[in-house]
């Protein structure tokens, strides 16, 4: 059903997919016109494959290097058409924002490319070659996994530029619907409704003779529209290369988990001690790592390459030997990061692997990094986490109350999903609205957006989905009016007017404040799909014999105060707090992470995340209506369109 206006078509892109998925694509479209303009990121279930909407060629954008900016900053947003008029000579606000360009770090002259990996939902490779030239050729080896794509003449030519060059560019698509064991679905069963949502770059690249690994987890689709006039965000770091012994061993004192160590000193185990406190991790078997490594195997790519030009002999560079992909992520340390991976692979998951994924790895992360840390005694009410997402599944209120209950900060501990104890007690919980707030566009604010109703198609939430009753009390808007909020500061990164296509689960440390316990950025929507669901393992299972069902490949991280001190950022000691910067004010002197000079020692440093909405966000009241891609409205947008 629409948007409708007299304005000029612009040219659109037909996605490649299944005839399956293309015959329930069909149904989540909306018309302009004559020109059909489809849905994109929907995360309801019976939703079907992704199909992708009109895109136009972009400008390039002129960027600055990684040295420019210097703050730590936990992720940035994606500089959108306004953050590059509206922030050009604002260094306070700027440091927040980073091009494409910037978030894969193509742009710095003295690196030398070497293999990259990119994952994504909908790609316009038209759109994405454009951007990236001439950088993106200089790549040795290159592998693109997607779910739809727009503009495959782009890939034909993308591999032609690259003939007679010696690197190669290869092109997955993902669709777990399609058979098992398939090129186009690795999986050793067929998942109805399932797709490949995960938006990341992992970059390995040579500078100053050492070899480094950027990971890059991401929430925007690789279109010119989700690019340049959406707001997203991105974590971006790097990670250097192991430093290997003459035997070809990684340089480490033992072969101690530490991640099973953290799980064990938070059930008040006794302490290791045989590698310090265990936090940095030795460069072997560091959580970062085998959590990137075990979501990456469920890809079952199998493929052994050499990854970069010629032999090095300096040992801080990567070797040319042909490895798998595997073997590639192992090559480098990432003992430094300051997030936690937050995987969902497709699948039926068993109780041996379970907790890596899902909302069942994000109750495990909680569990390790918030929970120890927590003041219970000065907390008088629980405040609620806020859930801001563009899409919504086919929710119910049974999975919701699991869900909250799982990752809330403040009862997680006492609340275990795999075991039916719970129901038996009959226990009865707080309401809905009382543990949880949902961020998401009213009619008015996506017909007011600098898109129109244009850009609600990456909105693509439907009314069936969004009209469920346990939903309403729920409902806050994405743009703030709340009286509670700084009234000099409100929206102080200009994103109310760029539809959020960005996706935060963030826990807030008071009812009323800017503080922030833990926050996850992801490609994760809320959904059963998404996140997954307990279910019991075949008919004929124990009650509390279960398997964790999840339809989508999502990634997300997860930071905390706790995970930040992991950072090399000086001697700032276990004192960190994490606040939103919309509740402090935008200025240069707002993140202290040095303690060099700092006269007393316990003062918090306090890090301000760049969260695009306010904490304490505004109710819908009652001529406010939730955003429907098919709702009609008569009211027209800037551009003349109207929802038929």
């Amino acid at each position: 059903p629409l948007p409708r206006s007299r304005s000029r078509s612009r040219r659109g892109f037909q996605p490649a997919m299944s005839s399956s998925a293309a015959k329930r694509a069909a149904g989540a479209s909306i018309t302009h016109g004559q020109e059909v303009i489809t849905l994109l990121d929907s995360d309801s279930e019976g939703d079907g494959s992704p199909a992708l909407s009109t895109s136009t060629s972009g400008t390039a954008l002129k960027s600055t290097n990684d040295g420019a900016r210097a703050s730590f900053v936990p992720f940035h947003l994606y500089e959108t058409t306004t953050a590059k008029s509206e922030f050009r000579t604002t260094d306070g606000a700027k440091k927040y924002f980073r091009t494409l360009r910037e978030i894969i770090g193509i742009d710095n002259p003295r690196r030398k490319f070497q293999w990259m990996i990119i994952f994504n939902f909908l790609i316009d490779f038209s759109y994405l070659l454009e951007k990236l030239l001439p950088e993106i050729l200089q790549f040795h080896r290159l592998v693109v996994f997607y779910g739809s794509a727009a503009d495959t003449e782009a890939m034909d030519q993308w591999r032609q530029l690259l003939s007679g060059t010696g690197n190669t560019v290869e092109f997955i698509q993902l669709i777990p619907s399609d058979p098992p064991r398939s090129r186009t679905n690795p999986l050793p069963i067929k998942i109805p409704y399932g797709v490949h949502h995960t938006k990341m770059f992992l970059m390995g690249y040579e500078e100053n003779n050492q070899s480094n690994c950027r990971v890059v987890v991401h929430t925007a689709n690789l279109l010119l529209g989700d690019i340049e006039y959406k707001t997203q965000g991105a974590y971006c770091q790097d990670f250097p290369l192991k430093k290997f012994c003459n035997d070809g061993s990684s340089n480490k004192a033992s072969k101690v988990n530490p991640y099973k160590r953290k799980r064990d000193q938070s059930r008040g185990e006794k302490k290791d001690t045989t590698m310090g406190n265990g936090w940095p991790f030795d460069e072997d078997n560091v959580p970062f790592e085998e959590d990137l490594v075990t979501y990456l195997e469920s890809y079952r790519y199998l493929t052994r390459q050499s990854w970069c030009r010629g032999s090095h002999s300096s040992k801080n560079s990567l070797s040319n030997k042909p490895m798998s992909w595997l073997q590639l992520i192992r090559q480098y340390n990432y003992s430094n990061a300051y997030g936690v991976l937050i995987p969902s692979a497709p699948g039926k998951h068993k109780p041996d692997s379970y907790h890596n994924f899902g909302y069942l790895k994000l109750r495990q992360a909680i569990l390790e990094w918030v929970c120890p840390h927590l003041q219970k005694d000065k907390q008088s009410s629980h405040p609620p986490i806020l859930c801001q997402f563009s899409s919504i599944g086919s929710l119910n209120g049974k999975w919701l109350d699991e869900f909250l209950s799982a990752v809330d900060s403040w009862s997680t501990q006492n609340y275990h999903p795999i075991s039916t104890a719970d129901e038996k007690k009959g226990k009865k919980r707080q309401p809905l609205s009382s543990r949880m707030k949902i961020i998401w566009p009213t009619m008015d604010e996506i017909r007011t957006s600098i898109e129109g109703y244009r850009g609600g198609a990456s909105v693509p939430g439907k009314i069936q989905n969004l009209s469920k009753d346990f939903l309403q009390p729920l409902y806050h808007r994405w743009s703030s009016e709340n009286s509670k909020s700084n009234n000099n500061n409100i929206d102080p990164l200009k994103t109310s007017r760029h539809i959020p296509h960005i996706k935060t689960f963030v826990q807030p440390s008071s009812s009323d404040g800017n503080g922030i316990e833990w926050i996850v950025l992801t490609s994760h929507n809320l959904s059963i799909a998404a996140w997954g669901q307990m279910q019991k393992a075949s008919a004929e299972s124990a009650p509390d014999d279960k398997i964790l069902f999840i339809r989508h490949w999502e990634l997300g991280v997860f930071i905390s105060p706790a995970t930040i001190s992991n950072l090399d950022l000086g001697a700032i000691g276990n004192n960190i707090c994490m606040t939103s910067l919309a509740g402090v004010g935008n200025n240069n002197a707002v993140i202290n992470i040095d303690r060099d000079g700092a006269e007393d020692e316990s003062q918090a440093q306090n890090i301000l995340v760049p969260l695009p909405f306010d904490m304490n966000p505004t109710p819908y009241n009652k001529n406010d209506i939730a955003w429907a891609c098919d709702r009609s409205c008569s009211v027209t947008d800037a551009f003349g369109c109207f929802m038929p």
